[in-house]
C-alpha cells in the first residue's frame, strides 16, 4: 500500500493539501476518528473550491451551485448549508462530472464513516462508538486522493468537448512526443479516472466514426497509440469495450476504418472475433491498391501484427501502382518492417516500371537504411537487368545516392556498385 506521504504529494490544491495534512497528523497520532473527519473536510472543501473556480469561468452548473451556497451562507441558513453539503457528491457526479460512479461510491463510504465518527447518536443502544482502524483511514485517503484531490477543476463533459474541438484544429500536436506531453498535461494527469476512461472511449470511437474526415481519424489513431504508451491498461480496457460493442456491425468501409485505426494497437487483433478477423483478411486481399495507398498512408506506419503482414503482402501491387503512375511516396512515419519485402521484390525481374516503383518505396524509407542495408540493395540491383538498364530505375538510384551521401560507409558500397555495373555493362553510365 502507498504511504501517506506519497498520497499527500499528489494533492493538487494547496488548501486541500493543508486539510489533508491535518488528517495525516491525526492518523499519525492514532486519532483515527479525527483523521476521517479532517479527510471529509478536505473533500468537501476541494469540491467547493472547484465549483467556485468553474463558476468564475462561466460553467452554468457551477454558477448555479455557487449561487445556492452563497445564498445559504448570506442568510446563515444552517439547514440549507447542511443540504448543500449532503448533496455535494451528487452535484460532482451528475452535474459537473468531476467524479464517476466508482469515485462516488468510494467517497460516499467516506461520508458514511465521517457521520459515524462525528455523531455519537448514530450508534444505538449500548454499542460502543464507531472505532475506525488505521487501514480504513489509509483506504479512505487513497480513494479521496485518487478519485478527487489529485485532479484539477476539469469537468468530464467539458474536457471531452474541448478535446473534440482541439483534435480538429491546426494546433493539434504533430510530433508523437509532443502529443504525449499534451495528453498528459491537459487530460491524463489532471483528469479523474472516469474522465480518463471516457476520453479514451471517445478517442476509440472517433477512429471508427464516418462523421470525421480521414485526417481527423488518423489524429485519433495517433492519440490512441500515445495513450497506450502512457496508460496501457486503461486504454486497452476502453478500446476492448468499444470493439466488443461495434465490431460485428461494421460494413467494409467500417472495417477499413478499423484497419487504419485501432488495428495500430497491439491487442486489437486478439480483441476481434473470428468473423471480423476473417473479413479483414479478405478485405485486405481484395481492396484496390489505390484505396490502400490513400487510406491513412497504410504502408507507413504499419498496423500492428498480424495486420502488418497482410499489408506488406500487398507491397508488390503498391510498387506496380507507384511505378506505373510515377507517383511519389510520402510516408508520415517510415517503417523499417517494409525493407525485407522491398529487397525481395527488387530481385524480381518483372518490368522497368516495377523496379522503379520498388526503388521509390526504398527511397521513402531511406532515412532508416543502414550502410549494410544499402550494400544489400545495391548488390540486388546489379543482379536485376530491369534495374540497371532502366532509365526510370536509375533515376531512383540517383535519388538514393543523394539521400545516402552522408551515411557513414555508403561511399564504399556505391564505389563497389559502380565497379560491378562497369564490369557487367561497360557502356552503361553510372548513376
Amino acid at each position: 500500500m502507498r504511504g501517506v506521504d506519497v498520497l499527500r504529494a499528489r494533492v493538487v490544491s494547496s488548501r486541500s493539501q493543508r486539510y489533508v495534512d491535518e488528517a495525516i497528523s491525526a492518523y499519525g497520532a492514532g486519532a483515527y476518528r479525527a483523521a476521517i473527519l479532517s479527510l471529509w473536510i478536505a473533500v468537501t472543501s476541494d469540491l467547493i473550491d472547484k465549483i467556485r473556480l468553474l463558476a468564475e469561468q462561466g460553467e452554468p452548473a457551477a454558477v448555479a451551485s455557487a449561487k445556492e451556497l452563497d445564498t445559504a451562507i448570506a442568510s446563515a441558513d444552517k439547514v440549507a448549508l447542511q443540504r448543500f453539503e449532503n448533496g455535494l457528491l451528487d452535484v460532482a457526479r451528475d452535474r459537473l462530472h468531476f467524479i464517476g460512479a466508482r469515485e462516488y461510491d468510494e467517497l460516499s463510504r467516506l461520508k458514511v464513516d465521517r457521520n459515524l465518527c462525528a455523531h455519537p447518536a448514530y450508534v444505538g443502544g449500548d454499542d460502543e462508538l464507531f472505532s475506525p482502524g488505521p487501514e480504513l483511514v489509509r483506504a479512505h485517503l487513497a480513494a479521496a486522493v485518487d478519485g478527487l484531490l489529485a485532479h484539477g477543476p476539469v469537468t468530464g463533459r467539458k474536457a471531452i468537448d474541448r478535446f473534440i474541438r482541439e483534435i480538429e484544429e491546426p494546433s493539434f500536436p504533430r510530433a508523437d512526443d509532443k502529443l504525449r506531453e499534451y495528453l498528459k498535461d491537459s487530460y491524463l494527469d489532471r483528469g479523474s479516472p472516469t474522465l480518463r476512461t471516457n476520453l479514451m472511449k471517445v478517442v476509440c470511437k472517433t477512429t471508427l466514426s464516418a462523421d470525421f474526415e480521414e485526417a481527423i481519424r488518423w489524429r485519433a489513431t495517433r492519440t490512441a497509440m500515445a495513450m497506450f504508451d502512457l496508460a496501457p491498461t486503461e486504454l486497452e480496457n476502453a478500446a476492448r469495450q468499444i470493439l466488443n460493442d461495434r465490431q460485428d456491425g461494421l460494413d467494409d468501409r467500417g472495417l477499413k476504418r478499423l484497419v487504419s485505426g485501432l488495428c495500430y494497437l497491439p491487442f486489437t487483433w486478439d480483441a476481434l472475433r473470428a468473423g471480423a478477423r476473417n473479413r479483414i483478411e479478405q478485405l485486405l486481399r481484395e481492396m484496390s491498391i489505390t484505396d490502400m495507398l490513400d487510406t491513412y498512408e497504410l504502408f507507413g506506419p504499419l498496423p500492428a501484427a498480424p495486420v502488418d503482414g497482410m499489408v506488406i503482402d500487398r507491397l508488390a501491387d503498391a510498387a506496380t501502382e507507384v511505378g506505373n503512375r510515377r507517383r511519389p511516396v510520402d510516408l508520415h512515419r517510415p517503417e523499417r518492417r517494409l525493407l525485407p519485402k522491398l529487397e525481395e521484390l527488387l530481385a524480381e525481374e518483372r518490368s522497368y516500371m516495377f523496379a522503379a516503383g520498388v526503388l521509390t518505396w526504398i527511397n521513402a524509407i531511406s532515412e532508416l537504411v543502414s550502410a549494410d542495408d544499402l550494400g544489400r540493395i545495391l548488390e540486388i540491383a546489379t543482379g536485376n537487368t530491369q534495374v540497371y538498364t532502366s532509365v526510370l530505375a536509375n533515376q531512383q538510384l540517383t535519388v538514393l545516392r543523394e539521400v545516402t551521401a552522408a551515411l557513414p560507409g555508403a561511399d564504399v558500397h556505391w564505389q563497389a556498385y559502380d565497379a560491378r555495373i562497369e564490369a557487367l555493362f561497360p557502356s552503361h553510365p553510372a548513376t
